[in-house]
């Protein structure tokens, strides 16, 4: 590698969990220097405690390591409930950890010129934002608000060259997905294509991966379902 050229960095909110994880060692190996941004405590030295909704400011070991080709937001919550038993104050939190957050880590970003020019920006939302499920109002309801997000961003944004976009994953063939559905719900996943089994998070961390690199200078605004065509293609 040329000396004079540095690597292009990541900051990634959220990459403790599955699809975060998936995320960061996709980033690493394309030789992304990966900067962790954790609510809980850090695990490694790469990873950096900050809850942007506490703490409007960067920390000093993240702001040092920017500013940042790319963002990921890959952080969030989720909950069953529906309109028959939501718990307003529940509703209210889960849409601080899905929507705000990212609102509140963004606005710092842009405050602390952290933000390289231009930077690739990508929201982590889910196929639930477009289509529902029994039993997920609030989940939902969060996920359908990051197309406003989403949109807004990339329309504003567009001014200082960042592009901004967001990755909707399906059911992916995790050890959470086989833990939290029946094998008949399961079933009905895989046979809603004739793939014959679920996107991977191999499949979302190449798609962030693209959105977020050099590569990618026109797409912006959109929404790009890694859910091996769950949504819009179905065995009938």
């Amino acid at each position: 590698m040329n000396a004079s050229v540095r690597p292009q960095r990541l900051l990634l909110f959220g990459g403790t969990g599955a699809i975060g994880s998936a995320i960061a060692a996709r980033f690493a190996a394309e030789s992304w220097n990966v900067v962790v941004a954790t609510r809980g405590a850090p695990r490694s030295e790469e990873q950096s405690r900050w809850d942007p909704l506490t703490q409007p400011q960067a920390p000093a070991e993240v702001a040092a390591k920017g500013p940042f080709d790319a963002v990921c937001w890959a952080q969030g919550a989720n909950r069953n409930d529906s309109v028959y038993d939501v718990d307003l104050d529940a509703h209210l939190d889960l849409y601080r950890a899905n929507c705000l957050f990212i609102v509140a880590a963004l606005r710092a970003l842009l405050d602390g010129g952290l933000l390289a020019r231009p930077a690739r920006l990508c929201v982590i939302s889910s196929i639930w934002q477009d289509i529902a499920r029994q039993s997920k109002l609030s989940y939902g309801m969060t996920k359908a608000a990051l197309r406003g997000l989403v949109l807004s961003a990339a329309n504003d944004l567009a001014r200082d060259g960042h592009l901004v976009n967001a990755v909707l994953p399906g059911a992916l063939d995790t050890p959470m997905t086989h833990a939290n559905l029946s094998p008949t719900q399961l079933g009905r996943l895989v046979a809603g294509t004739q793939f014959g089994h679920l996107a991977g998070l191999g499949d979302v961390a190449s798609t962030v991966h693209f959105l977020c690199s050099a590569a990618n200078t026109g797409v912006t605004g959109q929404f790009i379902k890694v859910d091996l065509g769950y949504s819009d293609v179905r065995i009938v």
